[in-house]
């Protein structure tokens, strides 16, 4: 049995691991010899581009730059502060051999927005303004593989920012309250109702119009450095700055924020790096890739993402802090991705040769790492995984290698619950490697589990969980390789969910699992919530969550767990709207800073049967946050 010092040397050593060394990224020498210069306010886009006659638009500038770049002469592109209200294009760059720096002259002060300014704004009544609306972006589409009952509010891809303070949409006008908007697709008019305290003569008020900010296609060479990509109204799926078919790209210090679904994307290309880069309060994804190799994230953020997706329970298929498809030879080290409404970190799908290192993945509703139908192999170390839905999913994975990592306060949500999860289709998946149409058959197999501390600190945590059976079971069982593991459960020592749901204590896991003989039971000595700690959040706010999209009722009642977690915002209020007649409902508790609340929907033998969407609000002074939800109603026998 490990003694507490060695558990303690686990929590306090695992952060000064050395760097692991990564073999491929973006390689680029910036040494251009030309140079052309961006001015929002003072520029125009019939001059040569000088410092003292700058271009008016980035577009501009990089038109003249891909053709300098034809000839092999390197081009850096200084933008002074400004906001431009542009999509850049940066397309077919690179063929000569040159490089292309975009670049901030200052960095965050260059902001490429997919918002307008609305002035003109007319009073309607009580706090509600409109002013008329051309854009018609209407409601975007659903994969074709997503659930089809979305509720539409997560298909929408407006939004509406008053003095930089983003507004809540709603989907009726009667549900218009401070600090939420309403489109009239009909009346071709928005209205909105602003935080308390805004002279609406003064507000600067902007509406996000433009789906993209930025693409690179077919390009090489090309740095980003710096910029700020925001307010981009993407549909699902979509990202502000969008890399595809390229090579050879560097993202460099730079940030997307408030945009509908997702901040950075990278798709079939191959020697991408981004680095101190972050990714925020995007309504889906932080960052996102499907099909590139050689791909190195470092020293990167990916925080409070997937606010849109939450406003439809929305939490999984395409959302979260970071979520690669088909991603081969790739880095992922000193990141932090928390608080995101859906999973911290996601490889899903024909993964290979990925590590993971020195990352923390915290407060995430869902998974804090999800490794997903990947054949591996893969590597997660020297991290921290905490206080999230789940620590980790595996679902239907293999060649995974667990060493040196902090385990924390995960699991209890009502959903796969525990530090380390293994699940996935019974039978296993099949998949095909896109590189060289090599087929795998995948199950949960051959994982490696070493010197990790697994610490339970609330009541229905498991360290280990699984609802594997039969042979799936049997084959992850017998080719595990665990040991100088350290586990602890505080209220239970039967914290082993093995298969058949049977609980064992760690003797029984180890009898069990046949391996892992090496380990210990027991409280690490130092405790694990400074490894896990997160800063002070930038922007007051809060989240609320529920555990299902859809709920049956039982006697003619539901119950509905609603998380609610504050950001700084204090208390939070909850009603809910869409009941029907004959159907109640009724909260435990009517507010609460952080906390859960129980909403029981009852229906009365007067009720309708059918299926209902029931929204759910949180309030908290101007800051408004909903979920909107199905409830199957079964009327019961109570009478009104």
């Amino acid at each position: 049995m490990r003694s507490k010092l060695f558990c303690a040397t686990i929590l306090s050593a695992f952060f000064f691991t050395p760097h692991i060394h990564v073999a491929a990224q973006a390689n680029i020498t910036e040494n251009q010899s030309v140079y052309l210069y961006v001015d929002q306010q003072a520029g125009k886009d019939s001059n040569p581009g000088t410092s003292a006659a700058p271009f008016r638009t980035i577009q501009a500038a990089v038109n003249k730059a891909v053709a300098i770049g034809y000839n092999g002469t390197g081009v850096k592109v200084i933008v002074n502060p400004g906001v431009y209200r542009e999509t850049v294009n940066i397309s077919s760059y690179g063929f000569g051999g040159g490089t292309l720096t975009l670049q901030a002259a200052q960095t965050g002060t260059a902001v490429i927005s997919g918002s307008d300014v609305l002035t003109g704004w007319g009073w309607v009544s009580s706090s509600v303004y409109s002013h008329p609306w051309n854009y018609y972006l209407n409601s975007c589409s659903a994969p074709a593989s997503w659930p089809s009952n979305l509720a539409p509010i997560s298909l929408r891809a407006e939004m509406i920012f008053v003095n930089g303070v983003p507004l809540t949409q709603v989907m009726n006008r009667g549900d218009i309250q401070p600090g939420t908007f309403y489109i009239d697709d009909l009346g071709s008019t928005v209205y909105l109702s602003p935080p308390y305290g805004t002279n609406m003569s003064t507000a600067y008020i902007e509406a996000a119009v433009r789906p993209q900010d930025l693409t690179v296609t077919r390009s090489s060479n090309v740095v980003l450095r710096g910029l700020v990509f925001r307010h981009a109204a993407s549909c699902i799926l979509g990202t502000a700055a969008t890399i595809y078919g390229s090579s050879n790209i560097l993202v460099d210090w730079a940030l997307a924020m408030w945009n509908n679904w997702g901040g950075f994307g990278v798709f079939s290309s191959s020697n991408i790096t981004l680095q101190h880069s972050a990714s925020n309060y995007n309504g889906g994804i932080g960052f996102q890739g499907n099909r590139d190799q050689y791909v190195l994230l470092s020293w990167n953020d990916s925080q409070y993402n997937n606010w849109r997706g939450a406003q439809a329970a929305l939490y999984d298929w395409g959302m979260g802090g970071v979520k690669f498809l088909q991603t081969h030879n790739a880095t992922v080290q000193n990141h932090r991705s928390f608080r995101n409404q859906a999973q911290g970190l996601w490889f899903d799908t024909d993964n290979k040769n990925i590590v993971i290192n020195r990352v923390t993945l915290a407060e995430n509703v869902l998974a804090a790492l999800q490794m997903e139908r990947s054949e591996g192999p893969i590597t997660l170390e020297n991290s921290a995984l905490c206080s999230s839905g789940g620590g980790i999913n595996l679902l239907t994975s293999s060649n995974f290698t667990i060493m040196n990592n902090l385990f924390y306060n995960n699991g209890g949500t009502n959903r796969w619950q525990a530090e380390l999860f293994a699940g996935g289709p019974q039978g296993g998946y099949s998949t095909f490697d896109w590189v060289s149409g090599a087929y795998y058959h995948i199950y949960d197999s051959n994982m490696t589990l070493t010197g990790n501390v697994f610490d339970d600190a609330s009541p229905g945590q498991y360290v280990f969980a699984t609802y594997l059976s039969g042979y799936d079971w049997t084959l992850f069982a017998t080719t595990l390789n665990a040991g100088g593991n350290s586990w602890y459960d505080p209220i239970t020592t039967t914290a082993f969910k093995i298969t058949n749901n049977k609980l064992v204590t760690l003797s029984g896991w180890q009898s069990a699992m046949g391996t892992d003989f090496t380990s210990s039971w027991g409280a690490p000595y130092a405790s694990p919530t400074a490894a896990c700690a997160l800063p002070s959040p930038s922007y007051a706010d809060f989240s609320v969550s529920i555990d299902n999209r859809e709920y049956a009722m039982t006697s003619g009642t539901a119950v509905v767990t609603i998380r609610v977690a504050s950001f700084g915002a204090g208390w939070v209020n909850l009603s809910a709207t869409g009941l029907p007649p004959g159907v109640t409902g009724s909260f435990s508790t009517n507010g609460v800073q952080s906390g859960v609340v129980k909403f029981t929907v009852t229906a009365s033998a007067l009720a309708y049967p059918g299926s209902v969407p029931v929204t759910v609000w949180g309030t908290s002074g101007s800051r408004v946050h909903s979920v909107t939800f199905l409830v199957d109603v079964s009327p019961g026998q109570s009478t009104l």
